[in-house]
């Protein structure tokens, strides 16, 4: 069983966020930047803009698709080449809208993760979720749209794709037409974690069945979820009207620093 870390976030506007609409591609970006207006954290390092759309996603008035709503979608990464070590994919509605629609899709659908907290539980009209898995991202042949871009931008840096298993915080926040979301993906072999490669999702040594047999992979992903906790707080305050400001969050876990001591102890 993961049991989220405990860590201190403090939330306010930070000043001079990128603004990820009109940043070259390329951009480099720490801490925090703007999507839509809305303010997205990062991550501890450096991030830098891979892929960048506007898609137009469906409404929902009762049964029927009524409206729909330009979305700003973002992938940044932060890379070592040949190696990822993360990603984030933020995507936020980029006008208000007062209109009372539901969006189509249940992010917190999906049950069988590593974490899930469902805080809503509104099933379309009232979402707030975060979901914590492995996978791989969608950075293959088959990848379409803006994660074609990201992979031909990754390609250019001598950066592998598709790449290895992420542990990937999914966070999303929506109320009526309003809409902000980001999914944080780790590469665990990056922080020096024991991530062999299986064949299957059920086979992972990361599937939540598999998880605690290494404790080092129950505290990489506890450290993963208490990210997405706090994540899922500010996302929560910002569709609200709250307040919040991001100065700094948890750090994600290092297998190498918790390894090397432990060979350092007397």
């Amino acid at each position: 069983m993961i049991r989220p870390l405990l860590a201190a976030f403090l939330l306010t506007p930070a000043a001079h966020a990128a603004d990820l609409e009109v940043a070259p591609i390329g951009s480099t970006v720490t801490g925090s930047f703007e999507l839509g207006g809305k303010l997205i954290p990062l991550p501890e390092g450096r991030f830098q803009l891979a892929a960048r759309t506007i898609n137009e996603s469906p409404l929902l008035g009762g049964t029927m698709v009524t409206s729909r709503v330009k979305v700003g979608h973002v992938i940044l990464v932060q890379i070592r080449p040949p190696r990822l070590i993360a990603a984030v994919h933020a995507r936020a509605t980029l006008a208000a809208d007062s209109h009372r629609f539901n969006w189509s899709g249940e992010p917190c659908k999906k049950e069988d993760t590593l974490y899930r907290s469902d805080l809503t539980g509104s099933h379309g009209e009232d979402e707030n979720c975060l979901l914590v898995d492995h996978a791989m991202l969608n950075l293959g042949p088959k990848a379409q749209g803006i994660w074609k871009d990201a992979a031909a931008w990754l390609t250019e840096q001598k950066v592998q794709v598709p790449g290895p298993v992420m542990i990937t915080a999914h966070v999303t926040r929506f109320q009526q037409s309003r809409l902000v979301g980001a999914s944080y993906s780790f590469n665990p072999r990056m922080y020096g974690c024991n991530a062999p490669v299986s064949r299957s999702y059920n086979e992972s040594p990361w599937h939540k069945n598999a998880i605690n047999q290494d404790p080092q992979r129950v505290r990489f992903v506890e450290s993963v979820t208490a990210w997405g906790k706090v994540v899922q707080g500010h996302f929560d305050a910002l569709i609200t009207g709250r307040d919040s400001k991001v100065e700094h969050g948890p750090a994600i876990y290092s297998c190498r620093a918790a390894q090397a001591s432990l060979s350092d102890a007397p």
